[in-house]
């Protein structure tokens, strides 16, 4: 088996190959898909092929048995997903030791992962790299419900994303994450929260996905979240970490339910602070 740069030939059966390991791996575990279907995971393969310094692939015979990608932020480095067309054979091993050689040769000094806590053999994969757990994080779903009363919230100002907020934002999101993602915030982000002139979060998602979803407090987040979900047509889906113990009660609030629980894991430098928040998902940023 040999591990090579991912090629623009392999994305669909990256697609494939990702749609089916994830379900088939979940619903072995009595918990639901990562993705609706192949097309779905498809074109999240050629969102992360966008990155193709991060883009990796397993081949065996010309056949190919696993995927992985990782992305640079900065000083960070997240991998994921990760899979293998066969489990336990080291395939996941290999893909997972290629990606932090990449990350160690981009000079980051923290690498962050998601992994889905059903899967106790994911996390043992991971630990035995020296990832370690800093936050636990819940799958969160909110159903077409009618949108939420929007209160007033003690002074906040909420506004569209305006390109003149992009380099304070870009400092907040910095501070709080450690992460630079410029680009990833301006094509994501919706709303800016403001409140005596100055940036203290701010709420993006892609479809009905929500997040990144950042703030200095809990009431805040929830106020953001709730000015989203107007606009989503159908089920809401987001990540919440749940670092802040009372963000799960705002969510509760808003008619989320809780459908899965993961981690998020770290090797090298924890993150500065962990935020109320929403993870970005689309790309899986963390």
């Amino acid at each position: 088996m040999i591990v090579r740069p991912m090629e623009r030939r392999d994305l669909a059966a990256t697609g494939a190959l990702l749609h089916d390991a994830f379900r088939s791996a979940a619903l072995e575990h009595g918990a639901p898909p990562a993705w609706r279907d192949v097309a779905e995971a498809t074109a999240l393969a050629e969102q992360y092929f966008e990155e193709p310094e991060g883009a990796i692939a397993a081949e065996s015979g010309g056949a190919l048995m696993g995927v992985g990608f990782a992305r640079r932020r900065g000083e960070v480095a997240t991998l994921g997903p990760i899979a293998a067309a066969v489990p336990g054979r080291g395939t996941g091993g290999k893909l997972l030791d290629e990606l932090i050689a990449r990350a160690e040769h981009w000079g980051v000094h923290s690498m962050r992962l998601y992994q889905d806590g059903w899967n106790p053999a994911s996390f043992a994969l991971y630990a035995s790299r020296s990832f370690a757990a800093v936050d636990t994080v819940a799958a969160i779903e909110r159903p077409a419900l009618a949108p939420p009363r929007l209160d007033s919230s003690r002074g906040l100002e909420v506004a569209p994303l305006r390109p003149g907020d992009l380099v304070e934002l870009s400092a907040l999101d910095h501070r709080l994450t450690g992460l630079e993602r410029p680009a990833d915030l301006g094509a994501n982000v919706r709303l800016v929260a403001r409140r005596r002139g100055a940036i203290v979060g701010f709420a993006g998602g892609a479809g009905n996905t929500l997040g990144p979803v950042v703030a200095l407090d809990v009431a805040d987040l929830g106020a953001l979240v709730a000015r989203l979900l107007p606009d989503v047509a159908g089920v809401a889906t987001g990540r919440l970490s749940t670092a802040t113990p009372t963000a799960m009660l705002a969510m509760l609030a808003l008619g989320f339910r809780v459908t899965a629980v993961g981690t998020v894991m770290v090797r090298g430098v924890a993150p500065p602070a962990r935020p109320p928040q929403l993870y970005g998902v689309r790309p899986e940023i963390l």
